[in-house]
């Protein structure tokens, strides 16, 4: 029997209690609340300032546990949202995949959704290529906006690559790479944080079938985009050697190479003695003769 405890890290009998807080969101936030005290002293409706700063900061470190799905052919949704759009393009050269067409779903995540980018696929951190940010820029009030925070990683697992774009505004410690290229990876590890919600941009081989459309709403690391191509999800084991038969000899195949030896094969059964017509007369006579001589011994005794 598999014990739940070592299964979920959650609490007690609340498996919906998966969502908490950063600690520095935690200390951010309490000291937004004492800076609102302290203007509230000052100034009553100033208190609300401050409150509403620790609010935000809530927000932006609020995290959630997951489970991924036990499969290493499933490419998952890499964190929450929406899905804004499905086409063809190129993906950017960040990310180092293939210049041909990709299949890029991108997803809109709204600022207060979960803070953490999971990694879609099982495989390597192939590599990381961050964008400084412009402070202005609060807002990423669209994808392609200059002055965001972005990061591009790509994934590849059995011969095939994931590439991600992850953008957010530029104000403030937004977004967060946690490894490093290289890193082995397991689908649903934490590999970014994104505060504030942002965008979120997911490359796939053109021929991928996606199993989401416009619209729908994504769980990070739960939530099945496609599957890896059927060659690459298939693992190649290495081929067994043939097993060695060794031919198996026929009867004729024993007597020819009988005859083709070089020794000669004695036959050791014994010779079957045969006797002639004669012998066995002979024999019949001297038979008759012999019981002649003891039935006249047998009549002298009566006598």
């Amino acid at each position: 029997m598999v014990d739940e405890k070592s299964q979920f890290s959650v609490r007690d009998n609340r498996p919906w209690a998966q969502i908490g807080f950063d600690l520095e969101g935690i200390v951010g936030a309490l000291a937004a609340w004492l800076v609102g005290l302290l203007l509230g002293a000052i100034w009553g409706p100033l208190f609300w300032v401050g409150a509403a700063a620790a609010v935000i900061i809530l927000l932006a470190t609020r995290k959630q546990e997951r489970t991924a799905p036990d499969a290493a052919n499933l490419v998952t949704a890499p964190c929450d949202g929406v899905v804004h759009s499905v086409m063809l393009g190129p993906p950017p050269p960040e990310l180092r995949l293939p210049a041909t067409d990709h299949l890029r779903v991108r997803v809109a995540s709204s600022p207060v959704s979960p803070n953490t980018v999971h990694a879609p696929i099982t495989g390597e951190l192939k590599s990381i290529i961050q964008e400084e940010p412009n402070p202005s820029v609060m807002l990423a009030t669209a994808p392609d906006l200059p002055g965001l925070a972005v990061a591009h990683l790509s994934f590849t697992s059995m011969g095939e690559a994931v590439g991600l774009t992850i953008a957010t505004g530029g104000f403030g410690p937004r977004l967060e790479v946690i490894g490093d290229s290289g890193d082995a990876v397991r689908t649903g590890r934490v590999v970014a944080k994104r505060r504030l919600g942002g965008w979120c941009d997911i490359y796939l081989r053109p021929e991928a079938r996606l199993l989401v459309r416009e619209g729908q709403t994504l769980i990070g690391s739960e939530t099945v985009l496609c599957r890896l191509s059927v060659d690459a999800g298939e693992l190649a084991d290495e081929p067994e050697e043939a097993a060695v038969v060794e031919p198996v000899e026929t009867e004729d195949e024993v007597s020819v190479d009988t005859e083709s030896s070089e020794e000669p094969v004695v036959d050791e059964t014994p010779a079957k003695i045969e006797t002639t017509e004669e012998e066995e007369e002979l024999t019949e006579e001297e038979i008759s003769e012999m019981f002649d001589k003891l039935k006249q011994k047998a009549d002298e005794a009566s006598q």
